[in-house]
């Protein structure tokens, strides 16, 4: 992440470019400002805990609040930041991500034996994050800020990067991720970069036997391993989870600041950006350019820090150059022109050579991912805590400055141009106006998740995907797509989406073009000529940024698309709208369109009651009892017994309701023993209560003790990986996504907590394994009778075990189809062989 071989240049310069801080370092508390996926993604990775099961939530949970309570107890104040919507220049990259980190070792997976697939190692090549880590984490830092006043977690506008540099630029606090765009961005009082992994954990133990075995007069002689093991007991640890049991914590990191990486090239702070760019980040991946840009200004020889060096050493010739007075043609008359003459030097090809138009191509790129590193100057005096939240809105801006609201203003910016001024169009834009209010609280406080800004900001959606069978049809599609175009409607109707791409007006569901999802922005690009300036520390990207405002600011002389507003509020025929689902389609992640349906229609087609057009009101301002009713009737569970649920059991029981139902209707519309074969059963569906209701079982692998014989922390070895049982938890894991991003749309999340904070993904294979026995006897009362009503018919019989291989007295006992393939021998074909085998 960030941009390319930077992290490993920083690491190779350390001690040039690093700074040594211990915390607590005084009485005064310091603040930092984490990347919460950065921090996700490392400390599952540390945690060691088992993933191929699909996550052991509540152990990481338990992770999450040791580490954030070890930061408050060295004196931080931490501040978490989560990604809101990416833009729509890093969708090449989301996109090469998660073939390489999902799909690629999905496909390995599968094609891999079972006995090869369990081992330690290739768990580790292969490994994944759990898609629930997010939900487990945002409980586990909700449960340490209720008892603290230490910890605030933060949603960007967009991006997170920028959102947390500006914030510690506001606090004048470190920002701590595994992300080098962090020593990229600057802002206001930022005091630097810390990584992840490179935290270094001390008890006063530990610095004691360190001093005393310097000063005394013999040494033990210890083996590494000894050595290590013996580093380990005295309370040394590196990495982000500290030592266990351990107070008076001592944490000792590196900061990385931009003033230094900058002083290290002899360039400004503000041409930052710009060697990012021209180095190549997460915004420079279009099409195949970036490949052709690599290509054609470095040699393949060159190792990635020796990348970075030449670029930052052909900014800085060019700079000296243009600073000698004397020598008017190297004067640099504009930031368009040193990007120009940038391209020019790094060129390992005579310009000549190449196409037409070829030159300005690469510029043109090089602008838009430099602009991507722009933040906004803060224009105010108060610094520190004080200085955050100027409105209810936003943290760090004001409303009429901030992103997010824009991308709920869509349907009401469309209302206020309407010339109607009778009474129910006040009351309708009063609707909208409370709509606005409520989705932006709710995102604020984490009640409305990143992944749905999404489809208000590019039209696009990306489901969290996860191990499954390559060979099956994407459980994203099978099972989340039916709820998310229900989403899509309501959103639509209340808010209003992005306009569809055109032509896509006659296409059904599912069959949006998406021919211009690769095509490359056409905007024209403003050359703007710096003002001579005497001062030195003036930002030199700052006309660039003056474009990027202009780009996101509204035009307010432009015409309002009348598309924006579904047809329960308007009697004009619109344009369906269109939004572009990233799914698994074979081997490869591929943009498939789905055409968003009209609510009205909906509602009518599914039989729902509550569709009066007379005074229409949007779904999510309805009351809680119809809100409730229409949650209830998407997922075609509104029955008595279900309504009378206890809250914390109603999701397990959508969950499984759902998913039987799908299967169900897949192996009616296309009879075939494939499709049979994957209908639950029923001791399948009590297998799946039981892992939803049984906290108390769920394994913390961090201290379970281990068994006689074993190493510490067997668990995973202890449960056998089947591919069905991957299959099923695949679908378990999309349909809570799915159904929780649809209580948060109708406002009924409170009333269906998704409860991820308690699950254990290895308990579910562990029954699974078991076939369920004794499941069903330990559920809660009613909750099998809610869970199967209606659905009798809907289970498949139960499936007779394999017997396997078996040994008797030690002695291998061969299967009738190996003998018989052994007598075969040269009277039949190597075939045959294989077929008598049944593999």
């Amino acid at each position: 992440m960030g941009v390319h071989g930077l992290t490993t240049f920083l690491r190779e310069n350390q001690r040039i470019l690093a700074k040594a801080i211990e915390f607590p370092s005084s009485s005064t508390v310091t603040s930092i400002v984490v990347d919460g996926w950065s921090f996700i993604y490392e400390l599952y990775e540390e945690s060691k805990l088992p993933w191929v099961y699909g996550g052991e939530y509540k152990a990481f949970s338990a992770c999450v609040e040791g580490v954030v309570k070890a930061w408050m107890s060295v004196g931080l104040r931490v501040y978490f930041v989560f990604d809101g919507s990416a833009p729509e220049l890093k969708i090449p990259t989301l996109v090469s991500r998660l073939n390489h980190s999902i799909v690629e070792r999905s496909l390995l997976f599968f094609r891999t034996s079972e006995t090869s697939r369990s081992t330690p190692r290739f768990l580790h090549e292969t490994r994944m994050i759990p898609p629930l880590a997010y939900h487990a984490c945002l409980h586990a830092l909700r449960e340490v800020a209720s008892s603290s006043n230490t910890l605030e977690v933060h949603f960007a506008d967009e991006e997170g990067d920028p959102y947390a540099v500006e914030l510690a630029g506001r606090l004048g606090a470190f920002v701590v991720g595994n992300d080098s765009d962090f020593v990229i961005l600057n802002s206001g009082k930022y005091a630097g970069y810390i990584q992840l992994n490179d935290m270094l954990w001390t008890t006063p133990q530990s610095m004691d036997a360190g001093s005393g075995d310097e000063n005394g007069e013999f040494r033990t002689v210890r083996k590494a391993k000894t050595k290590k093991k013996g580093a380990a007991q005295q309370g040394i640890r590196r990495g982000l989870i500290p030592p266990e049991h351990s107070t008076d914590l001592t944490l000792s990191v590196s900061v990385y600041t931009p003033a230094a990486l900058a002083s290290h090239f002899k360039i400004p702070v503000t041409l930052l950006p710009l060697l990012g760019a021209l180095v190549g980040n997460d915004f420079s991946n279009q099409s195949s350019t970036q490949r052709n840009v690599q290509n054609l200004f470095f040699e393949r020889h060159l190792t990635l820090s020796q990348r970075i060096s030449r670029v930052g050493s052909t900014l800085n010739g060019i700079l000296s150059a243009a600073s000698q007075k004397r020598k008017a043609r190297h004067q640099v008359g504009s930031v368009m022109d040193l990007i120009d003459r940038s391209v020019h030097a790094l060129l390992i090809r005579l310009p000549s050579t190449m196409a037409s138009g070829e030159i300005d191509a690469i510029v043109d790129r090089i602008v838009n991912a430099a602009l991507q590193y722009a933040i906004d100057k803060y224009d105010g005096d108060t610094f520190g805590p004080d200085g955050l939240w100027p409105s209810k809105v936003c943290a760090l801006h004001r409303p009429e400055t901030c992103r997010l609201p824009g991308l709920f203003s869509r349907a009401l910016l469309l209302s206020t141009g309407n010339e109607a001024t009778d009474d129910s169009a006040e009351g309708h834009d009063t609707r909208l106006t409370q709509l606005h209010s409520l989705y932006i609280s709710a995102y604020r406080s984490g009640h409305l998740q990143p992944k749905l800004m999404d489809i208000l900001n590019t039209g696009t959606f990306w489901p969290r995907l996860f191990l499954e069978n390559p060979d099956a049809e994407n459980v994203a599609r099978s099972i989340g797509r039916p709820i998310r175009e229900w989403i899509f409607a309501i959103l639509e109707d209340a808010v209003g989406l992005p306009d569809a791409p055109e032509g896509t007006g006659d296409l059904e569901v599912g069959q949006c073009d998406t021919s211009q999802v690769d095509e490359e922005d056409e905007d024209e690009l403003i050359d703007v000529v710096e003002e001579d300036s005497d001062d030195d520390g003036a930002d030199l990207l700052a006309p660039l940024r003056g474009e990027l405002q202009k780009l996101r600011a509204p035009d307010e002389g432009s015409e309002i698309p009348a598309s924006v507003i579904s047809q329960s509020q308007s009697h004009l025929p619109p344009r369906p709208k269109c939004v572009m689902e990233y799914v698994r389609r074979g081997t490869r992640i591929a943009p498939e369109g789905v055409t968003v349906p009209d609510i009205s229609r909906l509602l009518v087609s599914s039989a729902f009651c509550g569709n009066s057009q007379d005074d229409w009101t949007p779904l999510p301002l309805r009351s809680a009892s119809e809100r409730m009713s229409l949650f209830l009737h998407v997922l075609h569970s509104n029955t008595v017994a279900l309504e009378e649920l206890p809250s914390g059991q109603l999701m397990c029981a959508l969950v499984l309701r759902w998913i039987v139902r799908v299967m169900h209707l897949r192996a009616i519309e296309f009879s075939s023993k494939e499709r049979e074969k994957e209908k639950w059963t029923r001791s399948e569906a009590g297998a799946f209560l039981a892992f939803y209701t049984s906290e108390g079982r769920s394994l913390d692998f961090r201290t379970m003790p281990a068994p006689d014989g074993s190493e510490p922390n067997a668990g995973p070895e202890a449960t056998p990986i089947s591919s069905r049982s991957i299959q099923l938890m695949a679908q378990v894991l999309m349909a809570i996504e799915s159904i929780h991003h649809l209580s948060q749309i109708l406002s009924v999340s409170e009333r269906v907590p998704v409860r991820v904070h308690t699950l254990s993904g290895q308990t579910f294979h562990m029954f699974l394994a078991q076939k369920g026995l004794n499941c069903r006897d330990t559920l809660p009362v009613g909750l099998w009778e809610a869970c199967t009503e209606g659905l009798g018919d809907a289970f498949a019989e139960e499936r007779p075990v394999k017997a396997k291989k078996s040994k008797v007295h030690g002695k291998s006992i061969e299967r009738t189809s190996v003998r018989k393939a052994v007598r075969v021998g040269a009277g039949g074909s190597q075939f045959e062989l294989l077929a008598d085998l049944q593999f």
